[in-house]
């Protein structure tokens, strides 16, 4: 079912149930419909607030969640607005019908008495000693008497215009705001879309250029390990899953996307938001294998902490450490950037076993 089709079903549906639960709630579930109205909007404020370039990938998800059923309830007070907005234009085209069909009959009732008048306005007409306007005031007390009920009516008439003007006024600026709300979330999530569409497909294409150089850089941090070790003399038994208790954060941002499996792609590592040109620091001490450029990954350090242990900085503006130097866990290493395949600036971090991936959540503090 294509997703326009299936926003208009839900609009509607979401429509029928506010008129039903209108007419047949109790005031505890209109309350609680309040509530939930009330909470669903703050989600959506939150959501448009969102820094696209520093969200995790659920939390950009989750927005796009929060904005899409706003949407759809936005849509269903718009449409309700709109039809408010017919009835009064149709009710107030009625009405003013009717006033002019009043007027022209109080008219006729009154040019009807005038051209033939009656009773004590004949005799009086007459009477020269009467004056004018005298006379128009018995006249017009005869047309008032004649067309009593009519000009009652046609009072009342005009009262009702006046109060549905009134109402239309407002129904029509209910409208409008209702749509301009509707319009602005559609560009807040449009715009989240977008952000959303774009990770996704500079993620793949990191991760498909990753993944042909993977079996390579594997052997090459493993070569680099052995000529790093043998230069050392050996490193004694390494246990990496200790490391946690030895292992830095080389840099302090929010995690935007972790490891594992993500729109169908194995992501090596986890990102973690930062602007250009935020230092990058050694997480543990140790030599490093590897200052240079690499497909998918930009500009890349890769420390080697011994032990067939070893961490990966990728993304980098510019490195600030050269192969085959010793560097202290915290010594700043490089500069987060932009380079490679990259939605945005960030540092991709890697631990590896052996040259293999592992989740760097488990070795990190």
């Amino acid at each position: 079912m294509p997703k326009t089709f299936r926003h208009t079903l839900v609009s509607i549906a979401m429509l029928i149930a506010l008129v039903l639960g209108v007419l047949a709630s109790p005031a505890g579930a209109s309350n609680a419909y309040t509530r939930r109205a009330a909470a669903r909007t703050r989600r959506a404020q939150l959501a448009a607030q969102l820094n696209t370039l520093k969200a995790s990938d659920a939390q950009l998800a989750a927005a796009i969640r929060a904005l899409d059923a706003q949407l759809s309830a936005q849509q269903a007070a718009a449409t309700s607005a709109q039809m408010a907005q017919r009835a009064a234009e149709a009710k107030l085209s009625a009405t003013e019908k009717q006033s002019h069909e009043l007027r022209d009959a109080v008219i006729k009732r009154a040019v009807d008495v005038y051209e033939h008048p009656r009773g004590p306005v004949t005799a009086i007409s007459s009477t020269s000693d009467i004056n004018e306007a005298s006379r128009r005031a018995r006249l017009l007390q005869q047309v008032n008497g004649s067309n009593a009920d009519t000009l009652d009516h046609l009072r009342m008439v005009m009262q009702d215009l006046g109060i549905q003007r009134a109402a239309l006024d407002k129904t029509r600026r209910d409208a409008l705001g209702k749509m301009a709300a509707l319009n602005q979330t559609r560009a807040g999530q449009a715009k989240l879309a977008a952000a959303l569409a774009s990770r996704i497909h500079e993620y793949q294409a990191e991760s498909d250029a990753q993944s042909a150089i993977e079996g390579s850089l594997s052997a090459q941090i493993r070569a680099e390990e052995a000529a790093a070790r043998a230069s050392r003399g050996g490193d004694g038994n390494f246990d990496p899953r200790s490391s946690a208790f030895g292992l830095a954060w080389p840099l302090r941002g929010p995690v935007t996307s972790g490891f594992g499996y993500r729109w169908g792609r194995m992501h090596q590592g986890i990102d973690i938001g930062v602007p250009v040109g935020t230092p990058i620091h050694a997480a543990k001490s140790g030599t490093v294998i590897f200052v240079g450029s690499m497909s998918g990954y930009g500009n890349v350090v890769i420390i080697d902490h011994g032990g067939g242990f070893s961490t990966l900085y990728a993304h980098q503006s510019r490195t600030a450490s050269s192969k085959g130097q010793q560097v202290s866990q915290g010594q700043v290493i490089g500069y987060s950037g932009n380079t490679g395949h990259s939605t945005g600036p960030h540092l991709h971090f890697e631990t590896r076993i052996n040259g293999n991936p592992q989740d760097p959540r488990r070795y990190l503090p």
